[in-house]
């Protein structure tokens, strides 16, 4: 069987990508019949249909499922081939996809990453702020920064520092709630952080004793920000980073549980081991580790 053309390859990923006909041709640059036209030569190809059209919506069949998770990791493997091959310069350059927490990203990483754009100005970046578990190798990023080792295959990883936290409220939340104890957290007293599902267990020392807390949250927020501003807002007591809550512990604005501690987090830098060597990810880990050192 003779291999299947390449350009329409890409151009059925694009059109599943964009989600349609129109979107890809314009994102191709060219015209709609073009885009058609490779997607029923790859059909014909393949002797089957990737793609049911309807007046509203474009739907993959089973079989276009199927391919589209095939060919999309074949085609990045080819781009990722590319790059390494074309690596050979002293210069980083070439897009950047990176991923980190959004209140570690904006206080301690996004300032810095400034400067290392001005240093590296044929870099290229994307990227996701948030606090979702992003699944490195499935979402094609290039680089991770985490609290957590990962614990997949195919990833590499370098512990940067701890970063502490604590459980805080407001003085007039804990006046009026008093939390005397660990057990006191785990009623209708906490602002709890959803991922994929609220973070509802919480490991805790008290008295320098380990602690396992099952928490039924007061309120749940998706992301630090949030959970930040209503603890300030007297909705609760949450669990929030040093680098969050520095100047609010000194003025006073928040208070820190008396007794009641966290084991530190590391700061992870997270890539693909087969990206280990491309010179833009080597600069990046390196600069990171110096800024976050």
């Amino acid at each position: 069987m003779n291999s299947p053309n390449l350009q329409n390859v890409a151009t059925f990923l694009k059109v599943v990508e964009v989600g349609g006909f129109a979107a890809a041709a314009r994102e191709l640059a060219v015209t709609q019949s073009t885009v058609s036209r490779r997607v029923a030569d790859l059909e014909g190809h393949l002797s089957c249909k990737l793609l049911e059209r309807t007046t509203r919506r474009l739907l993959l069949t089973d079989s276009g499922a199927r391919y589209y998770e095939t060919v999309k990791a074949l085609m990045s493997g080819l781009a990722e081939a590319d790059d390494n091959l074309k690596d050979r310069s002293t210069e980083a350059e070439g897009p950047l996809r990176i991923t980190m927490p959004l209140g570690l990203g904006r206080s301690l990483i996004l300032p810095g990453l400034a400067s290392f754009a001005k240093l590296h100005p044929k870099v290229r970046f994307d990227i996701d702020l948030s606090d979702r578990y992003v699944d490195i190798l499935q979402e094609g990023y290039d680089f991770a920064v985490r609290f957590a080792e990962p614990r997949t295959s195919g990833l590499d990883a370098k512990v940067v520092r701890p970063v502490g936290g604590a459980i805080c409220a407001t003085p007039s939340f804990l006046r009026s709630h008093p939390i005397e104890r660990a057990k006191d957290l785990e009623i209708d007293r906490c602002l709890v952080q959803r991922t994929y599902a609220p973070i509802v267990t919480w490991s805790v020392f008290e008295d320098g004793t380990a602690r396992t807390l099952q928490i039924t949250p007061r309120m749940i927020l998706s992301e630090i920000y949030s959970i930040y501003e209503m603890t300030l807002a007297d909705m609760g007591a949450a669990i929030l980073p040093d680098f969050l809550i520095e100047d609010d512990l000194k003025s006073g604005r928040l208070l820190r549980l008396e007794g009641i501690t966290l084991q530190p987090r590391p700061i992870v830098l997270v890539w693909p081991s087969h990206k280990a060597s491309l010179r833009k990810i080597v600069a990046l880990r390196n600069f990171l580790e110096e800024l976050l050192t």
